[in-house]
């Protein structure tokens, strides 16, 4: 497990995607980014398809990449995606 994910960030990546995504089966889409939820509504997945952040109850979480250079990359899109919603509540 990784101590350097920001779960509140990452919930808010997929409230985004949940709000802005766009529909693909039972999971939303938004740039680059895949978001899926448990049918309870506890469990959330991130995805890129290379990098998986399963964000549990309690904000447990395991985040799954086969190497740094993925996983900065995830990273750094979950970010962009964050700062659409921090430039929204600045305007």
């Amino acid at each position: 497990m990784s101590t350097d994910i920001d779960i509140r960030q990452a919930l808010r990546v997929f409230q985004i995607i949940a709000e802005q995504g766009e529909q693909r089966g039972n999971r939303h889409y938004f740039k680059g980014i895949y978001a899926t939820s448990g049918f309870d509504g506890y469990d959330v997945e991130l995805t890129d398809e290379k990098v998986t952040l399963s964000i549990y109850f309690h904000s447990r979480f395991d985040l799954d990449y086969k190497n740094q250079l993925d996983k900065e990359a995830f990273l750094e899109k979950l970010a962009k995606i964050d700062s659409l919603r921090k430039s929204k509540t600045s305007e």
